[in-house]
């Protein structure tokens, strides 16, 4: 790809925000620092440019100044421009490192801000202490959940007073879209810490001064260039920043955006001419760009405030849709990847505390993560980056384990990289996930027959050529009253061999999906008698000329419960047995769905069949249910096998055309 700025002339539209970079003097050392701010800058705005500045805003009709640095509050001149443009009828902006609100002698702005009724906007890299301290050092993170519980108490982030955050990524990782992030940023804060704030913006780290040098250090630049450059997106050049920002920096010249100031790139025809000595009623130069604006480009368009455009079509809308599951497809050619309403509340709560890389980095096509798993050893296959996994970590408990398995290096090391994070993040003695670089196919290498509770996986069984072989291996692992539950992509037919090897349907988890029917013969033939549909819903195909290859055939994304209990018939039979949920399994306490055809109620006792009884008696769902009757007598086939509360819960909802889930 040719870069954009050789071939786009864009010009700066009016400017309707002033931004005073007031110099480089911080009291902090931020990694990822694009001015290379600290303690020892020396480049600070004297009283004379302070003075000049603020004479020329007043004949503006430009009404918001924002300050940022460095740390504006170091400067001497700071108040001096807060209490000036306040009383010119300015609203003012102030970029603070928050940690400075601490220090005695800064300490005094708190009221000034609120006096003035000064916005106020923080950077907290990330809600957990262990990455803001990786950026901006030991003991800042505690000191900023202080001064956001202190500007609480004052008014800031509710009434009139606005309190924003910046997020921007502990790594060579692009942010989340920002609606996500800043609803895990919300919750987070809120549930731990009672902190409240308007918005969230999200930025990417830009590849210049300190940022770049460590990127350079780990030989990580071009790469992350290549991320850049791939997610580039041509429709933000119509609300990029730089069009309606102007930066001033601490000797009065005058830059496009605060990272060409950081780069010392003036803007065109004014680069000896300071602020107060521009005529603004001729003022419309082009903008200057460099490899660096790539990072202002990307996606949905990121900057130092954020997003700047909403998503802009339908594909990009489901990326962002996609948000909790972070998936990195921006041409999707069908719905294969499952749909935010499909994942359960459970693990929604659960989804802002995994760690954003492992997010970014995901894939699946369901939420495959059974109910009542605590102390269970679990093992998921095709676990990826381990958003999964590390989901399953928090459900097992401190005493449970959970084991994943992927073939993908890159995949599995990003796994590996965040185990004691997450593990903290769940507030975790230690750690309870192990990952194993491999194929799938030898998982029966890495566990010994029987020793396995569950096994998991998230649209993952398609891709293997060798399924029958992989289930029988399953079912090998798995203990006596084990399950394996999982999601995966299915036919209503066998795929032609033009299907088969299509790279777009297969990259999209169709290629390789199984006939129903045959998937059902081969799990039998594993040992798994009875397969049990949970959910099913069926995937639309939306690319025109796929539609047609496809002709008739069509897609669905099933969860399937297959269970190893000796004993099970191969159809339902009727013995005149009872079955009373008593409740206790968390996030299902009122009723509890077995499958798509059982639901069962609290204190409601229904007519089941053996086999649905064996998986209630024989499983770790024991402790929950008591089934009343034995095998004496046979009442013949077992007919319509399902429960009144669930056959009462699809007309309630108006459900048509369940899948059949036992019989």
């Amino acid at each position: 790809m040719d870069d954009f700025w050789t071939k786009e002339q864009i010009a700066k539209d009016k400017f309707d925000l002033i931004q005073i970079n007031i110099g480089d003097k911080c009291n902090l050392t931020c990694k990822h620092c694009h001015i290379g701010a600290s303690p020892k800058g020396e480049k600070n705005m004297n009283a004379f440019t302070t003075a000049k500045i603020i004479e020329k805003i007043k004949q503006l009709d430009i009404q918001t100044i924002e300050f940022t640095g460095g740390t504006p509050e170091l400067n001497p001149n700071f108040e001096t421009f807060l209490t000036q443009l306040h009383a010119a009828g300015k609203k003012l902006v102030v970029r603070t490192s928050l940690s400075i609100l601490e220090e005695d002698d800064y300490a005094h702005f708190l009221e000034i801000y609120k006096n003035l009724g000064v916005k106020v906007i923080a950077s907290l890299p990330s809600v957990f202490e262990e990455n803001t301290t990786k950026q901006r050092g030991v003991g800042v993170y505690d000191s900023s959940i202080r001064l956001l519980q202190k500007l609480n108490k004052m008014g800031y982030g509710k009434d009139d007073l606005e309190l924003d955050l910046v997020y921007n990524p502990v790594g060579t990782y692009l942010p989340a879209p920002q609606k996500q992030l800043e609803a895990e940023y919300k919750t987070i804060l809120g549930e731990k810490f009672k902190i409240h704030f308007n918005s969230l913006a999200t930025i990417v780290n830009m590849p210049i001064k300190r940022f770049k040098f460590d990127l350079q250090k780990h030989d990580l630049l071009e790469a992350y260039m290549q991320t850049l450059k791939s997610n580039y997106n041509a429709k933000t050049l119509q609300n990029i920043m730089c069009r309606r920002i102007l930066s001033i920096d601490y000797a009065g010249f005058v830059y496009d955006c605060d990272f060409n100031l950081a780069l010392g790139i003036r803007i065109k025809g004014y680069e000896q001419t300071p602020f107060w000595e521009i005529d603004f009623d001729s003022f419309a130069p082009q903008i200057s760009f460099d490899s660096h604006c790539y990072a202002c480009t990307l996606n949905s368009g990121s900057s130092c405030h954020g997003e700047v455009i909403p998503a802009f079509d339908a594909k990009e809308n489901a990326k962002e849709y996609y948000g909790q599951v972070l998936t990195s497809s921006s041409d999707l050619k069908t719905s294969a990847c499952c749909t935010l309403d499909m994942i359960p509340q459970r693990i929604r709560e659960i989804l802002p505390y995994i760690c954003e890389e492992v997010k970014e980095k995901y894939y699946g096509c369901g939420s495959p993560m059974p109910l009542a798993l605590e102390d269970q050893t679990v093992l998921d296959i095709g676990c990826g980056s381990g958003r999964d996994a590390f989901i399953l970590s928090k459900l097992v408990g401190v005493n449970g384990f959970v084991y994943g398995i992927d073939m993908t290096e890159n995949q599995i090391n990003v796994a590996k990289k965040y185990q004691s994070e997450q593990a903290k993040r769940f507030d975790f003695e230690k750690i309870n996930t192990h990952f194993i670089h491999d194929y799938i196919e030898n998982i029966d290498q890495h566990f010994t027959e029987n020793s396995l509770d569950i096994v998991t996986s998230n649209c993952v069984i398609n891709l293997l050529e060798d399924k029958k072989d992989v289930l029988k291996k399953v079912y090998k692992l798995l203990k006596q009253g084990g399950e394996f539950y999982f999601s995966d992509v299915y036919a209503n037919r066998r795929l032609s061999k033009e299907i088969m090897q299509n790279k777009v349907l297969h990259g999209e988890c169709l290629g390789g999906a199984l006939y129903i029917n045959d998937f059902i013969r081969f799990a039998i033939e594993a040992g798994f008698v009875e397969p049990r549909i949970f959910s099913t819903k069926e995937i639309e195909i939306t690319d025109e000329k796929l539609k047609k290859l496809l002709g008739k055939t069509r897609f669905y994304s099933i969860t399937y419960r297959l269970w190893k209990i000796d004993g099970l018939d191969s159809v339902c039979e009727d013995y005149g047995q009872f079955a009373r949920y008593k409740g206790g399994v968390a996030h299902s306490e009122f009723e509890f769905e077995l499958d798509a055809n059982h639901l069962f109620e609290r204190n409601r006792a229904e007519h089941i069949c053996k086999n649905t009884a064996y998986m209630l008696q024989q499983t770790r769902l024991r402790k929950y249910f008591e089934v009343f009757g034995d095998e004496s007598i046979h009442f013949g086939e077992f007919s319509g096998c399902e429960t009144k509360a669930s056959e009462q819960a699809k007309k309630d909802k108006s459900v048509e055309n369940f899948a059949c889930g036992c019989c």
